[in-house]
């Protein structure tokens, strides 16, 4: 998964692009140029956004069982 669509998923599960920013502590301005790939986002930033992507969706999943 790449930090796009990391956004996408998150966004898909009913975060905004506002609470992602607040959860790495960036600009809602960067989380929109991520997920619109108009800038490369940090090692940082990329890992992060995929750790929090992966972390949802299994929260998700424990939920429906």
């Amino acid at each position: 998964m790449n930090p796009s669509d990391a956004i996408a998923s998150l966004v898909a599960g009913g975060m905004t692009e506002q609470a992602i920013a607040a959860e790495l502590n960036v600009n809602q301005t960067t989380i929109n140029r991520i997920r619109r790939q108009v800038v490369t986002p940090s090692y940082e930033t990329g890992k992060a956004l995929v750790d929090l992507a992966s972390t949802v969706a299994r929260k998700a999943r424990r939920r429906r069982a």
